[in-house]
């Protein structure tokens, strides 16, 4: 009657281990392939190819433990063949997945840049457009002060406070009458300097 192999019962513990350690290897570094962690999970690598070398040096004399540790280990060289090639994969820039969360990344800075460059154009128009209706406003202050003064009346208005009425005028009468542009024309009525705001008609584009 053929003998029964000795089970190990300490070899048996390790063996479990290492195949816990293969499922959690393969689980985090699919993980990080896939972008869900940042950094590459070296640590799990390391404990597993630990393992590996340590049972290696061990002399297995149980036939199944023996059988069930060639499995595993032939895993492990599977698995670190699959995780080799995603590695170099990653570090020539061509990983599949890597790439893609790359031209992604491109595409999201370049469109940030292009939305803060509108942005910078769209503040200096606006700064641009301000200062040029408050050299028009400005003018348009100073030649009725001028006119008032030759007609006697009163000069006490403060240029911020006519600033703030032309510029309601301007918004009411371009709602009022669909212009695109309002025009200020200083008459003298009765010894008196008035201050007219006329709308100016919409271009009619040309054939």
């Amino acid at each position: 009657m053929a003998r029964l192999d000795r089970l190990d019962r300490t070899l048996n513990i390790q063996l479990d281990e290492l195949e816990q350690s293969l499922f959690l290897l393969k689980i985090q570094y699919e993980k990080y392939f896939n972008g869900v962690e940042a950094m590459e999970p070296v640590r799990y690598r390391d404990d597993t190819q630990r393992l590996v070398r340590t049972m290696l040096r061990e002399t297995i004399t149980n036939t199944r433990q023996r059988f069930r540790f060639q499995q595993l280990r032939a895993r492990f060289n599977t698995i670190d063949l699959y995780l080799r090639r995603n590695l170099v994969q990653i570090e020539r820039g061509t990983h599949p997945k890597f790439k893609f969360r790359a031209d992604l990344k491109d595409r999201q800075r370049i469109s940030a840049e292009s939305r803060m460059e509108a942005a910078r154009a769209d503040t200096r128009a606006k700064a641009d457009k301000s200062r040029k209706e408050d050299a028009a406003f400005r003018q348009i202050y100073d030649r009725y002060m001028e006119a008032r003064k030759k007609c006697g009346q009163s000069t006490d208005m403060e240029y911020a406070a006519m600033q703030r009425a032309l510029r309601a005028q301007v918004k009411n009468i371009k709602s009022r009458y669909q212009c695109d542009r309002v025009s200020f024309r200083i008459q003298v009525e009765g010894g008196k300097a008035k201050l007219k705001a006329l709308p100016k008609a919409k271009a009619k584009p040309k054939h």
